[in-house]
C-alpha cells in the first residue's frame, strides 16, 4: 500500500479520524471486483447506517449503490442484492470475477454503502497487452 499510495502526512489522515459518521477500507491490490469502478488499491468511504441493499432501476452503473460487505473469507466491495436468506454479490461485469451468492447474514454481511474513494489512476493495462507499452509508428 505504501509503494503505491506513497507517504500520506499522519495530519491529513487524522482529519478522517475525527469524522465518526464513517468508517473507512482499502480495496486489496488483486481484488478486480469492482474494477473499473473501484479499482484494486482503493481507499473507500462507509456509511455504516446504511447497511441495507437498494432496489431499483438505475440509469447507469454509477448511479447504483456499491457496499462494503463482510464475509467469511474477508472484505468485498460490490453491488447487492438480498434474495430471502442470500445475498448476491454482484461484480462489475467488466472485471471477470463471478458473482458470489452467499447466505444471509450467516456468510455476508452488509457494512455499510460506499460514498466516497480513494483512487490512483494510471498504471493500469488492458489484459493480455506487453508489460512496456510500446512506441507506435508515426504516421507519415
Amino acid at each position: 500500500m505504501i509503494e503505491q499510495w506513497g507517504v500520506v502526512p499522519l495530519s491529513y489522515l487524522s482529519m478522517f479520524a475525527a469524522d465518526d459518521r464513517y468508517s473507512y477500507g482499502y480495496i486489496g491490490s488483486e481484488d478486480f471486483t469492482m474494477y473499473p469502478i473501484l479499482p484494486p488499491g482503493s481507499f473507500v468511504q462507509v456509511d455504516e447506517r446504511k447497511n441495507k441493499a437498494a432496489e431499483g432501476a438505475w440509469r447507469t452503473e454509477f448511479e447504483r449503490p456499491i457496499y462494503f460487505v463482510e464475509t467469511r473469507e474477508g472484505f468485498v466491495c460490490s453491488w447487492c442484492q438480498v434474495q430471502r436468506d442470500n445475498i448476491v454479490l454482484q461484480p462489475h461485469p467488466l472485471s471477470s470475477v463471478p458473482v458470489r451468492i452467499l447466505r444471509h447474514p450467516q456468510e455476508a454481511e452488509i457494512i455499510g454503502q460506499v460514498v466516497g474513494v480513494a483512487m490512483c489512476l494510471g498504471d493500469w493495462r488492458v489484459l493480455g497487452s506487453p508489460l512496456e507499452p510500446t512506441m507506435r509508428a508515426e504516421l507519415p
